[in-house]
């Protein structure tokens, strides 16, 4: 098979989202904040990758960071579609976000030639990707759904639809309207939870505990919707989880649907915190949960998808099982964790498993990415394949170039987001994390709000 070539920023959604729709209130800093941060995790991609491939990112990946990934045994080409910024007042410096990975690629000169040795595979189907497999010299051979279909497959009012139709737990209420959301909150009980059809791990989604909070969502839909918007949200209980799982698939061009797994996902409150092996309570559900994932493939294909594809599903307090709560026609988080499980794997019995791990880090102005790794390795927390180790962190990603930079007036060190893979045994999951945690001190990265002793 053909190599891939990897790309794609994590914020498929903001492509997909149609610009007439009104917006949940949010603060218009931590939005562009976490626009920054996501715009950073290109190089988490490498969890996907395989000897020949190439992933494509929007700076050069630190080469000790290579060295540490191919020991791991992951091992591809990486292609920087431009060289790092220099450093400029704050005041002065461009919008580090106003264009995607797979815009900047599309205008690098290398570009023709690495589409045409490589299969395209992108972190998503988004219109600059359609563009950039239809600018191929000599026509495309990629085969895409269309944009317009991924966009609906992928809204959650498409998934909550389909839930209504096959008749199972959990569905919500699609509103129109800001009276309809008030009518839907008031049913739904309070608290409830509000979400928008392409919100994505913690943005987009509203908790909504007092008709006080209710009156000031619908004020700020009310005044968006004067100047031309329109209300498009999706009303759900806000459920109490035991836990959160996701089920992955791929399906092909010819409608075929191979299953790949289940994950357990960890979320801290609306955000996605990390993801593993199926906890031994959620394991016996993987064949109710594969069969349901086979009709929701059905149906996509039917809608013009094919591709990846995740099932996020919950297990209620009281057991219930809620089978679909949203579909994800994109790669995510959950199946890249199924995926270097697979390429970081040692002996074929060995019990040690991976766990993805996203975390946010305040940064100093002098970290690097070869300072995190000194301190990592330093501790003998690197994992090796076939080392013997068989606890070890896998870092999917350096410190961000903008890590620590900033005007003399920003007084609080910058928040970065980065991704780790924590191998070990079942039961060592929270040791091995707290000794990342203290590595990671040592050079002064620290989880916002908490004291570290190192």
């Amino acid at each position: 098979m053909t190599a891939a070539l990897r790309l794609g920023t994590f914020d498929a959604e903001r492509s997909w989202r149609p610009a007439d729709l009104a917006r949940l209130p949010e603060m218009t800093e931590l939005a562009s904040s976490a626009r920054t941060r996501v715009a950073a995790m290109d190089e988490v991609l490498a969890g996907m990758c395989a000897p020949g491939d190439t992933l494509v990112t929007r700076r050069p990946m630190d080469a000790e960071l290579l060295s540490v990934l191919a020991d791991a045994g992951l091992r591809f080409a990486n292609h920087a579609v431009a060289a790092p910024r220099q450093a400029v007042p704050e005041q002065a410096a461009p919008d580090p976000v106003a264009d995607s990975v797979v815009e900047l690629f599309a205008t690098d000169p290398a570009a023709p030639r690495l589409l045409r040795v490589h299969r395209l595979t992108p972190y998503a189907v988004t219109g600059p990707v359609a563009a950039l497999a239809d600018a191929v010299p000599g026509g495309s051979p990629y085969r895409l759904p269309a944009v317009v279909d991924v966009a609906r497959v992928n809204s959650k009012t498409w998934s909550n639809e389909l839930v209504g139709e096959l008749g199972l737990p959990g569905a919500g209420v699609s509103v129109f309207s800001t009276g309809e959301l008030a009518v839907a909150v008031a049913d739904a009980g309070f608290p409830a939870v509000v979400k928008d059809p392409f919100g994505v791990s913690g943005s987009g989604a509203l908790a909504v505990p007092s008709p006080g909070v209710l009156r000031a969502i619908t004020r700020t839909l009310d005044r968006q919707v004067a100047d031309g918007k329109r209300v498009e949200l999706l009303v759900q209980p806000h459920y109490v989880r035991r836990h959160d799982v996701s089920g992955h698939g791929e399906l092909t061009y010819d409608g075929g649907w191979r299953w790949l797994g289940l994950c357990s996902v960890r979320n801290r409150g609306f955000r996605f915190t990390g993801a593993g092996p199926a906890d031994d309570d959620v394991a016996p559900l993987e064949p109710a949960l594969r069969a349901v994932a086979d009709e929701v493939a059905r149906r996509a294909y039917a809608a013009g998808y094919w591709g990846p594809l995740s099932i996020d599903s919950m297990v209620l307090a009281d057991g219930t099982l809620v089978p679909v709560l949203e579909v994800n026609a994109r790669v995510s988080l959950g199946r890249l964790t199924l995926d270097v499980d697979r390429t970081c794997a040692g002996e074929p019995d060995e019990p040690a498993r991976c766990h993805l791990w996203q975390i946010e880090l305040t940064a100093p102005p002098e970290i690097t990415t070869g300072r995190l790794l000194h301190a990592l390795r330093r501790d003998g927390l690197l994992y090796r394949l076939g080392a013997g180790n068989r606890a070890g962190c896998v870092p999917l990603g350096g410190v961000p170039a903008a890590a620590g930079q900033g005007g003399p007036e920003r007084q609080a060190a910058p928040v970065i987001r980065w991704h780790c893979v924590l191998r070990c045994l079942p039961g060592e999951v929270s040791t091995l994390r707290e000794r990342v945690l203290a590595s990671l001190a040592s050079v002064g990265l620290r989880q916002p709000g908490l004291a570290h002793a190192a």
